[in-house]
């Protein structure tokens, strides 16, 4: 960076200041004050400000006191104390706007556009350059307030004070413009001030309560912290302000990400929101890449502390290096990008709230999205052949029992979320919880013939507006006796589809319920040929063999709850295709449970009595416990 880059973002800035000054000028004209004498002291005021913030940066906090830096400085200049009230303020509220994530986004433009490489060194440079820039430009009165009479106000050589000093005619960096800009007429430069101070006169009585709050320095009044060890409180709050936009996945991955947060915050000693920096957020990102992936899965691992979870990350890299195998350490990019969104959503709360906390920014530690190119690598879209062997299965085949045998090959066909919900998530392709927490007033029939209604129900909520439709109940599930089991279930006085997801004694997820279950028979059906994320996979399987068959983008996204990505015609001027049509396009799907043999309805058997789920355990908070 060369010295004619600073100079001549120093020029902009103070030939865009002198614009805007100028408007001023010409409001004070209109509104009857060419001659006002404080116009011009505001002008001055506000340029000590920004000459403090030059001479000092935006990090140094200055109160103006008598033992201030910024105090002896300002004396040193000629500045009588009478003008450090307002110079203080105007230097208070400057300061905040100069270290807000605004300002210095203005400043990378800024250095963009002067071809200034982005660093800190450079930051610093320009952002001396920008207020030595404005200063400038507030301390050129000459032109500006040709009327205001100088002898009238102490910062210009009134009869009471000092004049103005000669450094106002300097600037930082050298100035092409003209002399007015550069220097104040003669008339406004006399000999450099005493530093004696005036004699004091001493009044009878004390000062009012007013006066005294006027005369405390605004730095000292400080904003309510929240205490570390308040966080997890805190965060509730927080899922209680988003409830209509939370589901319980997401306000339970918020309340996660803040107890990762709180662990390295306590391990630095840090004891509340006002001693939080960036650092600190910093620190949390390395701590990301040396924890186990899956720390959150089990409750000895959620009970340790931060550096604990780090050794345990240690510990299964060196027993990997030994068996030559691939540590399970490290969250990923979409992982923590997840966190840090969760992050951004609590600091702001905190912000929000007025509790103390300094900016903070995620630049240069969120992964970048992947690129779109990239997106459609990321999963595997099993073809209908690859998932058939699932339907070969002791669960539709027979099993031992309806207990740990459900693997095992048997006489029994029970009819429960293990049996219905593959088939379901092969020909429809929904999310998880979208069916695993389907009510039986969910199962309807209208003019276009049996349907499934996926809205907001009292077992789960929706991820997206989107999710919200009407799915058309495939012919398979008909003809395996699902309306049948519905049925049953209705007349045991059930309310949800699959009551044997959930927990009597806990709010539990149903769709994770389902994935406890269903998994090791899909991994045993599979074997080696099991791909990653079991259950999503079906969801990306189905849409990508409608679109190899012909149908339509849109409509596949329909059918999947999606949003689509499409022109302003598709979002704005159409509606969600409707079940016929939805319909004719699932049709293009295969038949791939042809081979399951139909049997009687037969219910789980403490479902048909009606008791307990034998696998619920008691809540270990009173926040998952079931009211």
């Amino acid at each position: 960076m060369s010295k004619a880059q600073l100079q001549k973002l120093c020029e902009h800035e103070r030939d865009m200041m002198l614009m805007h000054l100028d408007d001023v000028s010409m409001v004070a004209r209109r509104y009857g004050r060419p001659a006002d004498i404080s116009e011009l002291e505001m002008d001055l005021e506000n340029g000590w400000a920004y000459r403090l913030l030059e001479m000092f940066g935006n990090r140094h906090r200055l109160t103006l006191d008598a033992d201030c830096p910024g105090h002896a400085y300002l004396r040193k200049q000629g500045v009588r104390a009478s003008h450090f009230f307002s110079i203080r303020s105007n230097y208070l509220e400057l300061r905040q706007e100069a270290t807000s994530r605004g300002f210095q986004e203005g400043l990378h433009r800024l250095m963009y556009l002067f071809d200034i490489n982005p660093n800190a060194l450079n930051e610093e440079k320009a952002m001396k350059a920008y207020f030595n820039g404005r200063a400038a430009a507030l301390f050129d009165v000459a032109e500006r307030h040709p009327l205001a009479d100088r002898d009238l106000s102490e910062l210009t050589g009134g009869a009471a004070s000092r004049p103005q000093p000669n450094f106002i005619e300097g600037t930082f960096l050298e100035t092409t413009s003209s002399s007015s800009v550069t220097a104040a007429p003669d008339n406004d430069i006399v000999a450099p001030p005493e530093l004696e101070d005036p004699p004091i006169k001493k009044l009878d009585g004390t000062p009012s309560q007013q006066a005294a709050a006027i005369d405390q320095p605004v730095e000292g009044k400080t904003r309510p912290v929240i205490q570390v060890a308040d966080f997890e409180t805190e965060c509730e709050k927080l899922a209680q302000n988003m409830k209509d936009s939370w589901d319980e996945t997401t306000a339970r991955d918020a309340r996660a990400l803040v107890r990762i947060f709180k662990g390295v915050l306590e391990e630095h000693g840090v004891e509340h929101t006002g001693r939080i920096t960036q650092y600190h957020i910093g620190k949390l990102r390395q701590h990301f890449n040396d924890i186990p992936t899956r720390w959150g899965q089990g409750a000895r691992m959620r009970a340790m502390s931060a550096a604990e979870l780090r050794a345990e990350g240690q510990k299964l890299r060196e027993q990997a290096e030994t068996e030559g195998a691939v540590a399970a350490v490290g969250l990923s990019a979409a992982t923590i990008r997840k966190h840090f969104g969760n992050l951004n959503h609590f600091l702001k709360h905190v912000r929000g709230h007025g509790f103390e906390l300094e900016d903070w920014t995620f630049e240069g530690l969120r992964p970048k999205k992947p690129k779109l190119g990239s997106i459609r690598k990321q999963q595997h879209k099993p073809k209908p052949d690859e998932i058939k062997p699932i339907f070969s299965s002791p669960i539709y085949t027979g099993s031992l029992n309806n207990d740990r045998g459900r693997k095992k090959p048997g006489p029994h066909v029970f009819h429960d979320a293990a049996y219905f919900l593959p088939v379901m998530f092969s020909y429809l392709g929904a999310r998880r919880s979208e069916f695993a927490g389907l009510a039986l007033n969910d199962i309807a029939e209208d003019d276009d013939g049996l349907v499934l209604i996926l809205r907001t129900n009292k077992f789960r909520g929706l991820k997206t507006e989107q999710s919200e439709r009407l799915l058309p109940l495939p012919d398979e599930l008909v003809r395996l006796g699902f309306l049948g089991y519905c049925a049953a279930l209705q007349d045991l006085g059930y309310e949800a589809v699959f009551p044997d997801l959930f927990s009597d004694k806990t709010t539990n997820d149903p769709g994770d319920r389902f994935y406890d279950v269903f998994l090791p028979i899909m991994k045993q059906s599979l074997g080696e040929k099991m791909w990653d994320r079991a259950f999503h996979a079906l969801r990306h399987g189905m849409a990508d063999t409608l679109l190899q068959a012909g149908v339509p983008p849109l409509v596949i996204d329909d059918i999947s709850g999606r949003l689509s990505q499409g022109s302003e015609t598709s979002l704005r001027y159409t509606n969600p295709a409707r079940v016929p049509l939805m319909r004719d396009a699932l049709s293009k799907y295969p038949i791939i449970t042809s081979g399951i043999e139909p049997k009687p309805i037969k219910l789980l058997p403490w479902i048909e009595k009606r008791l307990p789920p034998p696998w619920a355990r008691e809540a270990k908070n009173d926040a998952r416990r079931r009211k």
